[in-house]
């Protein structure tokens, strides 16, 4: 997001006030964060970059936040300042490496010991060997006065600076109480490649829309990396899947921001197509207090895009992959085009899951594209141009007639279940709604798509009921936590929803009455015998 070199200045100030007090008796130790009850800590729970670290590998946010302090003294401070924070802070960080270099045990444990003033006495006491221990040539020692009156407090800002900068870094690995590493939750299991939009969201959250010629107050807003494409891209990688995005971002400020949020949040940019001297388009989207929404696009299309002969340049990518999602953000030349090149693959072709937003208005889409489509994820409203002037518009006619032109799936989403048309089954089947006090939110959609393309590699490219309800209770985990500026898709999560929901005999497996877990989708299995949830708040 962007953030006015003012507000950060205050951030920076806020966070190295919250170092310099949490340098007192034993540190900035896990402990330490972990029992805070005064929420001193606060300031580092609450970056994004912490919550987003935590939320992704399922951890404590305090065990999130130790080691993003950790990682960020370690990568981003050298030589003396690092000494002087792993010391001042007693993050013993350097403890192996200290013993490993043979300094003295007794040196070592005063350096650690739970009394600032006797880490301080013996940081300056022993300066120059501990400096040798790291291989570090130290400027001449500071006085105490001059240690604890400048010296610290200008390494504690430098700290403060770089996590408030980590808000769009590269997470680290996570640690234990012992410094353990922690492995991530979500290990790649998958490679999908996405085509789509990526731009930014300018996102007002009001309680009433304004009428024609007023205005209205909005309580929230947001300036945030945003469009179909990148928020799939964003929820795959989440979920563990190798991640690739191709899309068209512009070099502009905007553009930079968008590929570091990318790279932050675990998608891989290689493929990205760089436009120079133009303009990120930008989404206008105005939501109301329980998630509906409004938007109005600015695609600048006329510069930026991604062409035909972009996606063939990226056709070895395409053809290797998994599972492929596009929208129609991209011209539908383009996606025609994308899907022709994963259908061409004759051994282990992707599956192809696409999403029909923004619809092409007076663009007719071909038979071959529509017969290239594994799974075809819509809203009602967006099999308008399918309909061919049927009058009144109803859905059901016009899903019948997209599986007559060869779509093998339709998943119409209504009201935060699915509704789901297939050639395996002669009758719609319905999804059962999770529910939750939000309506479907923008993200919503985009958290299901990666979720059926999740299951579904999981599942070697079966769809059964528990790919259909794990992939809806996504899309009820991404509804619940819309508000938070931060909203993150886990396994866990997922999982979590389900079993307060439906109830889950294993991990990931779901106790539906006379069916197998492999049985396909439309064989008597359609979820009849699954209780509905009772209606609450699914917050996860």
């Amino acid at each position: 997001m962007i953030d006015s070199s003012d507000n950060q200045a205050d951030k920076v100030r806020l966070l190295a006030g919250m170092l310099e007090k949490l340098r007192t008796h034993d540190g900035l130790t896990l402990e330490r964060l972990s029992s805070d009850r005064t929420g001193l800590a606060a300031p580092l729970i609450d970056l994004a970059v912490t919550r987003r670290y935590a939320n992704s590998h399922n951890l404590d946010p305090a065990v999130a936040a130790f080691t993003l302090v950790l990682s960020c003294v370690r990568d981003d401070l050298d030589g003396t300042q690092q000494i002087i924070a792993d010391a001042i802070l007693g993050l013993r960080l350097h403890l192996k490496a200290y013993d490993d270099a043979g300094l003295d045990g007794n040196i070592t444990r005063s350096l650690y010991n739970p009394s600032v003033t006797r880490r301080r006495q013996t940081l300056l006491s022993n300066w120059h060997r501990i400096h040798r221990a790291l291989g570090t040539e130290p400027d001449p020692a500071p006085s105490d006065r001059s240690l604890r009156g400048t010296t610290e407090p200008a390494v504690l800002r430098k700290l403060a600076k770089r996590l408030i900068d980590r808000n769009y870094a590269p997470e680290p690995r996570a640690v234990t109480k012992s410094g353990g590493p922690i492995a991530p939750e979500n290990e790649q299991s998958g490679r999908v490649v996405v085509v789509g939009g990526a731009v930014m969201d300018v996102i007002f959250r009001t309680k009433s829309l304004p009428a024609p010629e007023t205005s209205s107050e909005a309580f929230s807003f947001d300036l945030t990396p945003g469009g179909k494409g990148l928020t799939q891209a964003v929820a795959t990688a989440h979920l563990g899947l190798e991640t690739y995005l191709i899309a068209a971002v512009a070099d502009d400020r905007f553009g930079e921001e968008i590929l570091a949020y990318l790279d932050a949040e675990g998608v891989n940019t290689s493929l990205v197509k760089r436009v120079p001297g133009v303009r990120t388009p930008f989404t206008g989207v105005i939501e109301r207090e329980l998630g509906d929404s409004i938007a109005v696009n600015w695609r600048n299309e006329g510069s930026i895009h991604l062409t035909p002969s972009d996606v063939v340049d990226r056709r070895t990518e395409i053809e290797s992959c998994d599972a492929l999602l596009t929208t129609f953000e991209v011209p539908r030349t383009t996606m025609q085009e994308t899907l022709a090149i994963a259908d061409g693959v004759q051994d282990h072709r992707p599956l192809t899951i696409v999403t029909p937003g923004q619809p092409y208005i007076n663009e007719r889409i071909s038979h071959d594209a529509l017969s290239r489509m594994d799974y075809l994820v819509a809203h009602s409203w967006e099999l308008g141009p399918f309909a061919q002037g049927q009058t009144p518009f109803n859905p059901d006619p016009v899903a019948r007639n997209l599986l007559a032109f060869g779509v093998q799936t339709l998943c119409l989403l209504v009201s935060g279940g699915c509704t789901v048309y297939s050639h395996r089954a002669q009758d719609p089947i319905g999804v059962p709604t999770l529910p939750t006090i939000y309506k479907e939110t923008s993200a919503a959609r985009d958290a299901f798509c990666a979720a059926l393309a999740a299951k579904l590699i999981e599942n070697d490219g079966v769809f059964s009921n528990k790919v259909a309800l794990w992939a809806a209770a996504a899309m009820s985990c991404a509804a619940a936590n819309y508000s938070q500026s931060d909203w993150m898709l886990t396994r866990a999560r997922i999982d979590a929803l389900l079993d307060r929901s439906f109830g889950i005999s294993d991990v990931g497996i779901l106790a539906v009455p006379s069916t197998t877990d492999t049985a396909p989708f439309g064989d008597r299995n359609d979820f009849r015998n699954i209780p509905q949830a009772a209606a609450k708040d699914q917050r996860v």
